[in-house]
C-alpha cells in the first residue's frame, strides 16, 4: 500500500486485524490518503467519512447522469495518492461504478478511477449490501452482480488480492475450523451437532454474566434492551450529548438522551488509551450522578470521560499541498450504550466474550450467522436462542466464483 500504487483488495476471515491493519496505515501512511466506508457507523470506527458525503452522491439509485462536476472538489480530488474504502462486502456496484466515473470526472484523467490507488476493505462472506425489490432486476440486468466486484469498472480494471490469514480473535482450532466451515457453506453433520448443543431457548443470564444478545432484527434487540432496563427498579438518570455543527442523527455511536440505571449492562464505544477496555468492551453501571458515570470492565472499576465523536470531511490545504481532514460537526457524550442486545449487521466488526444469538424467525442474509458465530471469541461463550437450521447458512454462490477466481485478478 505504501510502496506502490497497485491496487488491492485486502481480505480475511473474521477477526484477522483488517480494522487494525486499516487504521494503523492511516496513522503511518505519507500519501495523501482518504478513508471512506458505506455507513456512518463503519465510517465513525475508522475515523473516515461516508462513502455519500465525500462524493456528495444523491440517496438514490447511482448513475452516470446524476453526478455532477463539482468546481469545488476538483483541488481535494486531484491531490488523493490512495483511497480507501473499508466494509468493502456492503458497498454495491453502481456505487463502485459511481466513485469511478467522479474521480475521472474532477481529475480530467481517463483511466479506471481517475488514476487513484485503490484500497479494499472487508470480508465478503459478511454482511452484503442491500438490494431489495424491483432493484434486484435492475442489477441482474445491468451489473455482474451487486457485490462491488459486479461493477462495469472491473471489466477493465485489475487489483491484487491479499488474504490475510492468522486468525487473532479465536484461539480454538474446533471453533476456528467450524466457522471457517459456516462461512463458505461447507458446514458438516457434526458441526451441526456440535452448535446446536448450546440451544437453550429459555436462557436468561444471571445478574452478573455480561452476556449481550446478538439479535436479527432491530425489533428483537430494541424490545430486550427496554425489557431489561424496565426491570431495574432503581432511579433513572438521562445524560445529554453536545451536539456542534453538522452530525447526521442515523450516524450517531449513542443515544443523544442516554438512559441509565445503576446495574445496567453497558457496552463502551472508544478503545481506552490505558488499554484498559476496547471499543466492544461489555461492562456494568455501578455508579451514577448528575455529572459522572462509574463502570465496571474485566471486575475493574473506573470513571467514565465523556468522549468526543468528529463528522469528518475531507479538504485540500493549498498552503501545505496536503489532504487534511476537517472537522465539520461533533457529538460528545459518555461512551457506552445499553448493550444487553444488538443486532448482528451492528456487531459487525465487533468482539465479546459470551453472547446470545436470536435469530427470531431465522437467518434471512448471506453471512448473518456467521458475523453473529464469529463476534464471540469462544465456542463455550455463545448461546443459541434458536436452534441453526441448514437454511440459517446463507452462502451467495456469486461470492464463492469470486472468491474461487480472486487469484486470477
Amino acid at each position: 500500500m505504501e510502496n506502490s500504487d497497485k491496487s488491492t483488495f485486502i481480505t480475511g476471515k473474521a477477526g484477522t486485524g483488517k480494522s487494525t491493519l486499516l487504521k494503523y496505515f492511516r496513522l503511518n501512511t505519507k500519501k495523501n490518503a482518504v478513508v471512506l466506508a458505506p455507513t456512518g457507523i463503519a465510517a465513525l470506527q475508522v475515523n473516515g467519512q461516508t462513502i455519500h458525503s465525500f462524493f456528495e452522491f444523491p440517496p438514490e439509485l447511482l448513475q452516470e447522469n446524476r453526478i455532477q462536476k463539482n468546481h469545488r472538489k476538483i483541488p481535494l480530488f486531484q491531490k488523493i495518492d490512495i483511497l480507501i474504502i473499508d466494509e468493502i462486502s456492503m458497498v454495491r456496484s453502481d456505487m463502485m461504478d459511481a466513485i469511478d466515473y467522479s474521480l475521472r470526472l474532477h481529475r480530467s484523467f481517463k483511466a479506471p478511477f481517475g488514476g487513484v490507488q485503490m484500497v479494499f476493505f472487508g470480508d465478503m462472506y459478511q454482511l452484503p449490501p442491500v438490494v431489495t425489490g424491483d432493484l434486484k432486476q435492475y442489477f441482474a440486468d445491468n451489473f455482474e452482480s451487486e457485490y462491488f466486484f459486479g461493477a462495469q469498472v472491473f471489466r477493465k480494471f485489475k487489483f491484487n488480492v491479499i488474504e490475510l490469514q492468522k486468525i487473532f480473535r479465536q484461539k480454538d482450532q474446533f471453533f476456528i475450523d467450524m466457522l471457517n466451515n459456516i462461512r463458505e457453506g461447507k458446514i458438516l453433520d457434526t458441526d451441526m451437532l456440535a452448535l446446536n448443543k448450546r440451544l437453550v431457548p429459555d436462557f436468561l443470564a444471571s445478574k452478573d454474566d455480561l452476556f449481550i444478545t446478538l439479535a436479527s432484527t432491530n425489533a428483537i434487540a430494541d424490545n430486550e434492551n427496554q425489557r431489561r432496563l424496565n426491570f431495574i427498579t432503581k432511579p433513572t438518570f438521562t445524560y445529554n450529548a453536545d451536539i456542534t455543527g453538522n452530525f447526521e442523527s442515523k450516524s450517531l455511536p449513542t443515544d443523544q438522551f442516554l438512559n441509565l440505571k445503576v446495574d445496567a449492562q453497558v457496552m463502551l464505544l472508544k478503545n481506552d488509551p490505558d488499554k484498559r477496555w476496547v471499543n466492544g468492551s461489555i461492562g456494568k453501571v455501578i455508579k451514577l450522578e448528575d455529572d459522572s458515570i462509574q463502570v465496571e470492565v474485566n471486575r475493574s472499576k473506573y470513571d467514565l470521560e465523556v468522549a468526543t465523536w468528529e463528522n469528518i470531511e475531507y479538504k485540500y490545504d493549498q498552503e501545505e499541498k496536503k489532504i487534511v481532514p476537517i472537522v465539520k460537526g461533533s457529538f460528545t457524550q459518555y461512551p457506552l450504550k445499553l448493550a444487553w442486545a444488538v443486532t448482528i449487521h451492528k456487531s459487525q466488526g465487533r468482539t465479546f466474550e459470551q453472547v446470545v444469538i436470536d435469530l427470531g424467525n431465522g437467518a434471512f442474509a448471506h453471512g448473518q450467522t456467521y458475523v453473529a458465530l464469529s463476534r464471540c471469541t469462544s465456542f463455550e461463550g455463545i448461546i443459541l436462542k434458536n436452534a441453526i437450521r441448514p437454511k440459517d447458512i446463507i452462502v451467495d454462490q456469486k461470492i464463492k466464483k469470486f472468491m474461487l477466481l480472486k487469484n486470477q485478478l
